[in-house]
């Protein structure tokens, strides 16, 4: 018997913590409101206006436009590029990871479509631990994401910038899981629940 005692903000994904039979337990109600994608925009808008002031202040104004020059000679290829590495690569990389840890894994993975708040999730239909449910998105959320941001400062390519953030954009509420599951032990089970159960 499952027993959940404490809830976080029931503006966010609803994390419950509680006791099971085999210790302690997080799950993770990923119906999140509409509110949580209002966030990831004010974040976007934020987080943008900083590197482009960044971006100009290092390398001058003309940096600031994607050319021919730049790896992503256009905007559309940033744009497009960032859907697939965001969503796509990003649920590949956790979906290695987790078979890596556990070889049957693959038939427990789901792709869920919440209708209601308009947000698709890649997660896994099982019990899995917080340390291996961090190591998985960061991991990949760094490859996706945080590193092609960097990368784009190094190299002085503002397009590499773009593809970055909004790679970022696309799994900016799973970073935020990550950072509220640092209040739980890594060795506590984690599993998900969506309006389909």
């Amino acid at each position: 018997m499952r027993i959940f005692s404490r809830k976080t903000n029931r503006h966010k994904a609803l994390i419950s913590y509680g006791r099971g039979p085999e210790g302690e337990e997080v799950m993770i109600n990923i119906t999140e409101p509409k509110r949580i994608n209002v966030k990831t925009i004010v974040a976007f808008v934020i987080i943008l206006s900083v590197i482009m002031w960044m971006f100009s202040t290092i390398y001058g104004v003309d940096s600031l436009n994607v050319t021919s020059a730049n790896y992503f000679s256009k905007g559309r290829y940033v744009i497009f590029s960032s859907v697939l590495c965001g969503i796509l690569l990003n649920w590949l990389i956790q979906a290695i990871i987790y078979i890596i840890i556990n070889p049957r894994s693959y038939s427990k993975f789901a792709v869920i479509h919440n209708k209601r708040n308009h947000t698709i999730r890649f997660f896994y239909k099982g019990d899995m631990r917080v340390i291996h449910f961090r190591i998985a998105n960061i991991l990949a959320h760094w490859i996706c994401g945080y590193i092609p941001l960097l990368l784009g400062f190094i190299i002085e390519d503002i397009s590499v910038c773009y593809f970055g953030l909004l790679s970022i954009m696309f799994f900016f509420d799973e970073t935020s899981l990550v950072w509220r599951l640092r209040l739980y032990s890594g060795k506590a089970l984690c599993s998900y629940k969506s309006d389909e159960e």
